[in-house]
């Protein structure tokens, strides 16, 4: 039995709807008025972690791709039906620039740069994950200009994975790698018409590792 954590929009109250069907061959169907909306930790512990370890999510919503393929106008936003407006969660895995040693966070026409400190997500007292936020900017730095577009990065804390599975080479990675983020558009004043979500063509979503 598979559970996915939703919110009613007419209610800050958090439910727990229960999943009946497989969750890999059905999409969820709500209720009118919920939708997906897990806190921080009941992302990372329910979702990442599980994706990482490569055991069944809660529900089968969070799609895999490469978000650095891609400006944030080309990423399948309306096509997350169970969010937020103009919101949208992806899993991701991080490319690091070998001589830097730092995230790849260029896109074909802009990058995303990183405001402030990680915080820290805490489940009880325990940091069960981190929590980075970034901006997207149209253009190349230093002289970037600013876009309405938001992400939250999401990664585990290493110490919540299991000793023994640390021991396997590519779960090891996966923790290094994986990560899953929000990303949703900003509505201002001051919007950019070229930036605005649109209906966007399909995005092939990264294939699955072969299982054994």
């Amino acid at each position: 039995m598979a559970f996915s954590y939703l919110q009613s929009c007419s209610s800050s109250n958090l439910v727990v709807y229960q999943q009946d069907h497989d969750h890999d061959k059905d999409q969820l169907n709500l209720p009118t008025g919920y939708r997906f909306s897990p806190r921080n930790h009941e992302l990372v512990l329910n979702y990442l972690v599980n994706k990482i370890l490569g055991q069944k999510l809660p529900a089968n919503i969070i799609t895999t791709i490469d978000l650095y393929q891609y400006d944030p106008p080309q990423l399948p936003i309306s096509e997350f039906k169970y969010g937020k407006l103009n919101e949208a969660y992806f899993f991701n895995e991080r490319e690091y620039i070998p001589s830097k040693g730092l995230a790849k966070r260029r896109t074909k026409s802009g990058y995303w740069k990183a405001t402030g400190r990680d915080t820290q997500i805490f489940y009880g007292k325990t940091v069960v994950g981190f929590k980075k936020i970034l901006i997207f900017y149209w253009g190349r730095a230093p002289d970037g200009k600013r876009s309405p577009w938001i992400m939250h990065e999401f990664r585990v804390n290493p110490s919540l994975i299991p000793p023994n599975s640390l021991d396997n080479n590519t779960i090891t990675t996966k923790v290094g790698k994986h990560v899953v983020c929000k990303i949703h558009y900003k509505e201002s004043k001051e919007d950019n018409k070229p930036s605005k979500p649109k209906r966007s063509k399909k995005i092939p979503q990264i294939p699955e590792e072969t299982k054994n």
